[in-house]
């Protein structure tokens, strides 16, 4: 990762989305859905205490939201979603995810949230 690119933006570049979903790079949830659409919140930064100094561990949540509101319709379509983020980041070293938890966002669109971390260090490229 270069040192001008966020860890929001090197995640949602390597994980290479189809280009027909929303991405949103930023904490900021939109009122309406009308794709799935996927949210990338980074919300915490910590050493690494077992590599060397300047390595850090970041913490993000990756919100898989689908648009339908009619809970059996977006269950399938979100669970061949999911399926398909949670591919795209086995695939990489310096990325793993620990869990996924099914949450509800707005009160109406079905999703998940994808607890994801990302390895960076200061001097050298992931």
């Amino acid at each position: 990762m270069s040192a001008d690119t966020t860890v929001r933006a090197y995640l949602v570049q390597e994980l290479n989305l189809p280009d027909e979903w929303t991405v949103i790079a930023e904490q900021r949830f939109p009122e309406t859905v009308s794709r799935t659409t996927v949210i990338v919140q980074h919300t915490r930064i910590e050493p690494l205490p077992e590599a060397p100094l300047g390595h850090l561990r970041h913490t993000l949540t990756l919100s898989v939201i689908d648009p339908h509101t009619d809970i059996a319709a977006a269950e399938d379509a979100l669970d061949e979603a999911l399926v398909e983020v949670i591919q795209a980041l086995d695939t990489h070293a310096s990325i793993s995810w620990t869990e996924a938890e099914k949450v509800v966002h707005a009160d109406r669109y079905v999703a998940w949230n994808i607890t994801v971390t990302v390895i960076t260090n200061k001097t050298e490229e992931v």
